[in-house]
């Protein structure tokens, strides 16, 4: 009879983890969707990582220009990004390259703001009734790892609409803004932001007390994993609907699979065409109010659209209740509707339309469609056991191998650098395999791999 051990079949070391959904790039447009498979063919990052930047640099270019109305409802086109992706694959080039035109108009801007500040000091010096002459606002675009009072300030007294981006997101998470002690105030500001509501700063020191309206911030971090696991658990930023605001992907790697191309993307047409129309949105006058507050133009829906929004919505509603499809997601699928026409009056602006229409929503739906289903797969699963991971990489690295038999070392002289960080961690995984009905030893010297066959 044989033995219980030998009849044990392997378990699974890992458990079912869906793959990402592919980004639906044909959705963002003739204009949008083509730079993003440019940059993403030829930078080698996944599609979403490439939409990801461009989507948020959109957003950053239209949402001083227009708002969204419906039935006196007021929706800005602001949207919050997150993406998450490991050191090396690509983050700051697609970033960097996504930004280039806005970094390029903040620049020229600065230049002019500097020239300006210098004739306004020489014309005082000059004569006394100069001594009236306001300083030019500080063309301040985008801010990588501001304070939160940094933030708000630059909003009330610099530019009313503004970008929050960083391609290394934990400069900013890892900061004194989001510590335990000042991680609500900060929570509780972003949130309000992205809402639209006035910013509202009681203080006692004279000059310090601010009150503004009608200012505009945008948001993308591309996030480590490790960082990412933390925010997607923490109870605190949960708890408050921060990331129910924000678009979240979490993109498959592309290493070992990037050759290089050998194109010059600055020169490519499908690429300058975005990048202009980014300039040309940043270079439009901004429509200001007296007290220097956004005066945006409306977008009203075409009957058509207005009509698949409801049924959008009502849709994502009733899949909301206790038993429905989004019931495990119920804090993102609240704001999902609002993203819709977000999006929706983005893709309008950028494509120089003056309504929102029925393909504007019906394509913002199919972005918002891809946004669900991504929380989804990255919040309703078990956390992801390291261990475990790394001893499932072996095993697969055993069977690529074909080997069928080996001893510890033979594995210090040629097994993946992960495997052997230390003898310890070697044999920690070797019993992990064991443990799992992988590998048999009798000795635990030598190790037979079971269900592989050799190559």
């Amino acid at each position: 009879m044989q033995s219980c051990e030998a009849l044990s079949l392997p378990r699974p070391l890992l458990e079912y983890r869906p793959e990402p959904l592919p980004y639906p790039v044909e959705a963002l447009g003739q204009l949008l969707g083509p730079a993003v498979e440019r940059m993403a063919e030829v930078i080698g990052v996944p599609r979403a990582m490439a939409a990801q930047s461009i989507l948020a640099t959109a957003a950053l270019a239209s949402q001083a220009h227009a708002n969204v109305h419906l039935d006196g409802r007021t929706y800005p086109l602001s949207l919050y990004m997150l993406t998450i992706a490991s050191s090396g694959d690509r983050k700051s080039a697609v970033d960097h390259l996504a930004l280039a035109a806005a970094r390029e108009w903040e620049r020229r801007q600065w230049t002019l703001y500097l020239e300006q500040l210098k004739a306004n000091r020489a014309a005082i010096r000059g004569k006394h009734e100069a001594r009236e002459l306001p300083d030019p606002v500080p063309p301040r675009l985008i801010i990588a790892e501001p304070t939160i009072e940094a933030l708000i300030k630059s909003l009330c007294q610099g530019l009313p609409s503004m970008g929050l981006f960083n391609d290394e997101g934990g400069q900013f998470l890892g900061s004194s803004t989001m510590s335990k002690e000042n991680q609500l105030k900060a929570i509780t500001t972003l949130s309000a932001l992205w809402d639209g509501s006035p910013i509202d700063r009681a203080r006692s020191m004279p000059g310090e007390s601010l009150r503004a309206y009608d200012r505009r911030l945008s948001l993308h971090l591309m996030l480590q994993p490790y960082l990412a696991n933390q925010l997607l658990t923490d109870r605190l930023i949960n708890g408050q609907g921060i990331l129910g605001r924000c678009l979240i992907s979490w993109p498959e790697r592309l290493v070992g699979r990037r050759l290089y191309k050998a194109v010059n993307l600055t020169r490519d047409a499908k690429v300058r065409r975005y990048q202009a129309r980014i300039t040309t949105l940043l270079d439009k006058p901004l429509s200001l109010h007296k007290d220097g507050s956004l005066n945006p133009a409306k977008l009203e829906l075409t009957p058509s659209a207005r009509t698949a929004w409801i049924d959008i919505h009502d849709t994502i509603e009733c899949q909301s209740g206790e038993f429905g499809e989004l019931a495990g997601i119920q804090s993102v699928a609240g704001k999902a509707a609002a993203n819709v026409l977000r999006i929706a009056g983005v893709l309008a602006v950028i494509e120089d339309a003056h309504v929102v229409d029925e393909p504007h929503i019906q394509r913002a739906s199919t972005l918002m469609d891809y946004y669900l289903a991504e929380i989804q797969r990255l919040t309703e699963q078990e956390p992801i056991n390291t261990l475990r991971e790394e001893a499932d990489r072996l095993l697969r690295w055993l069977t690529q191998k074909g080997w069928t038999q080996f001893t510890v070392r033979d594995l210090n002289r040629n097994d993946p650098r992960f495997a052997r960080k230390s003898s310890h961690h070697t044999i920690t995984l070797l019993v992990e395999l064991i443990s799992h009905s992988w590998l048999d030893s009798h000795d635990g010297k030598t190790f037979k791999v079971r269900h592989v066959p050799p190559q």
